[in-house]
């Protein structure tokens, strides 16, 4: 008997940020044990060392923008994420600045990478926030009419999980699933992966993730191969990476009759089937 899986995407991000997440990407895409790849196409080592790889590998995945407003790279203080939502609430940022800034990103992106995104989100999640987000939404529809990239939500995958889930669906993502669905952009199905970096429990976490299964989820990770010193979740992305290369994984995966696909395939064929 031919029992039929859930295909769900699993995004690693922040890739570009150290080599320690760079190989780990690599690796796991040879394995294939994730489908999708988060660039922060301004980091230094994008264009030398980060982009290659993935040209290397350019039909393992989904490669997309991971659109940073936040992260300077050791160069200059981090910009303080709670003082960026304070603004974007008061509509204190500058919305031409806004797009300046990822026109720019994109362009990174392209240039490298020698193709258009399948997908853009954003580090920390900022591309969630208002003025951001419809910065985000103008800058894609002008620049690709033709085929517009998939857009991360973080509405939850199941109603009933609680803290950081809840805090990110109240913080812009229930308004950027609502707008994104109004302009008929592609999205997916729930959002899971949010947790507080704290455990060694990792597998457990992801179990529950997976109950809440459905075609088109998106599962972000963070996982890295080795420590790196500026990073300040870098243990837990060992713990992350150790999960994903086990055999405890694919178990769990068939056990909750799921399977890893790349969620731009996922909703093509969704939209062919609606037409």
């Amino acid at each position: 008997m031919t029992i039929t899986t859930t295909p769900i995407a699993l995004c690693v991000d922040d890739f570009g940020q150290h080599s320690g997440i760079d190989e780990a990407v690599c690796s796991l895409l040879e394995l294939k044990r994730i489908t999708a790849v988060s660039c922060m196409s301004m980091a230094p080592r994008w264009a030398s060392h980060s982009a290659p790889m993935l040209r290397e590998r350019s039909e393992m995945g989904d490669y997309g923008l991971h659109f940073n407003l936040t992260e300077n790279f050791g160069k200059s203080r981090n910009n303080r994420l709670s003082s960026l939502i304070l603004r974007s609430y008061l509509h204190r940022l500058e919305s031409d600045g806004l797009i300046t800034l990822l026109q720019q990103q994109l362009d990174a992106f392209e240039t490298a990478i020698g193709r258009t995104p399948d997908f853009i989100d954003g580090h920390q999640h900022v591309h969630q926030l208002p003025m951001v987000r419809e910065a985000l939404l103008k800058v894609i529809q002008q620049r690709y009419p033709q085929r517009l990239p998939w857009i991360r939500n973080t509405r939850p995958a199941s109603p009933q999980w609680g803290g950081k889930a809840i805090v990110l669906n109240y913080l812009g993502g229930s308004t950027l699933f609502r707008k994104l669905k109004k302009a008929n952009i592609p999205s997916n199905n729930g959002f899971a992966g949010v947790y507080g970096f704290n455990t060694d429990d990792y597998a457990g976490c992801f179990e529950e993730w997976l109950k809440a299964a459905s075609r088109g989820m998106l599962i972000m990770c963070h996982p890295a191969i080795t420590l790196d010193k500026n990073d300040a979740i870098s243990a837990q992305r060992l713990v992350e990476y150790k999960f994903f290369c086990s055999e405890q994984f694919p178990q769990m995966l068939a056990q909750h009759h799921a399977s890893l696909a790349r969620l731009s395939t996922t909703i093509d064929r969704q939209s062919q089937l609606a037409n």
